[in-house]
């Protein structure tokens, strides 16, 4: 595959020439310095101001193709309107991502493909390239676990383009025939590059695996629960101390669970959260999972077990959103370490 090199100061000419061709989402600073991906189209003109180089990224680009709220159907005279179409025409360019967030899509895309096929998502997916940028250190501090899950913060395999912040350029390396076929297309903005471009490439690489210093046994925790499940007395320990706000779930890259509701005149459908009480209630009104500790064993093992079982995937990417955004310091991580090193961290 090709390996090639981009100055900084190219990357805003590229973005705006690529947005002829593709839906562009990059990640941009708002008013209160909050990065977020942000859509950019050749008739705005004005180009937000990219953050290649963020430190953190609240919620996720899963956003992008899963809204947090759509509209299914509309209602018209008794009959009802499909939305076909909840998308751009236009193939998306999702650019600037990080690798535990490319992995949280890749996931998604297997969901939204298993026992029925989702057009409203994988419309939106058709023909999606990605630009994936390494993290050259943890996005949060003793929070991240990418090392340990193989998530990050770079990637081997499974990527479109890959960039190497070498400083004044990137190293850029193409990993798929999508990706080559970007960079034949938009060659002018792309160098070649050299032996000592690659060598050093690879050293900011190794660094920056070094740099992530929360290590946990991430496929042990896996071997063990696929073993069985913990003790409840596990699970009610955890899920008492859950105040079940979902925080961790909204900013999942990897969470996938949805509520539909009737508003109006339309059918809508919007994020669930398996930890809430009325998220797995039947029509009955009987609840399968009416105690805390129920949901709280269904959270931690869907990810670290059944997802795993399903899609040899696992449902956590490492990304360490789960315990920065908890205001009881919970986390993937903690329930990690808690069943591997056999102590009460929780």
């Amino acid at each position: 595959m090709s390996k090639k090199l981009i100055f900084k100061e190219d990357i805003e000419s590229l973005v705006k020439k690529a947005a002829l061709d593709f839906d562009v989402y990059f990640p941009a600073r708002d008013s209160s310095g909050d990065c977020q991906f942000v859509r950019f189209s050749e008739e705005k003109k004005n180009l937000p101001k990219l953050c290649l180089d963020y430190d953190n990224l609240i919620i996720p680009p899963k956003s992008i193709f899963f809204p947090q709220i759509e509209r299914m159907f509309t209602f018209k005279k008794g009959m009802a309107v499909e939305n076909t179409q909840p998308h751009h025409l236009l193939p998306k360019l999702i650019f600037g991502i990080r690798a535990c967030d490319l992995r949280g899509l890749q996931f998604s895309d297997v969901f939204f493909k298993r026992n029925f096929e989702d057009n409203y998502y994988l419309g939106r997916i058709k023909n999606r390239l990605t630009v994936l940028v390494g993290c050259t250190k943890p996005l949060r501090e003793n929070k991240c676990f990418c090392v340990s899950a193989k998530t990050g913060p770079f990637l081997e395999k499974d990527f479109d383009l890959q960039f190497t912040d070498l400083g004044r350029s990137y190293f850029v390396e193409a990993g798929s025939k999508q990706g080559e076929r970007f960079l034949k297309k938009y060659k002018k903005f792309f160098k070649d590059s050299g032996k000592v471009d690659s060598s050093l490439a690879v050293e900011i690489k190794k660094k920056a695996a070094e740099s992530v210093t929360l290590r946990v046994d991430f496929f042990g925790a896996i071997k063990k629960l696929m073993k069985g499940g913990l003790p409840q007395e596990n699970y009610r320990r955890i899920g008492e101390r859950c105040i079940y706000c979902a925080g961790c779930l909204y900013v999942c890259p990897t969470c996938t669970c949805f509520n539909v509701f009737d508003y109006k005149d339309a059918r809508l459908r919007n994020w669930d959260a398996c930890i809430f009480e009325g998220y797995s209630r039947e029509a009955s009104t009987h609840n399968p999972r009416v105690e805390k500790w129920q949901r709280t064993a269904r959270r931690y093992e869907h990810k670290l077990k059944y997802d795993y079982q399903t899609t040899g995937m696992s449902g956590c990417v490492g990304c360490g959103r789960c315990l920065e955004s908890c205001p009881v310091n919970i986390g993937i991580s903690k329930f990690i370490q808690e069943i591997t090193e056999n102590k009460k961290i929780m």
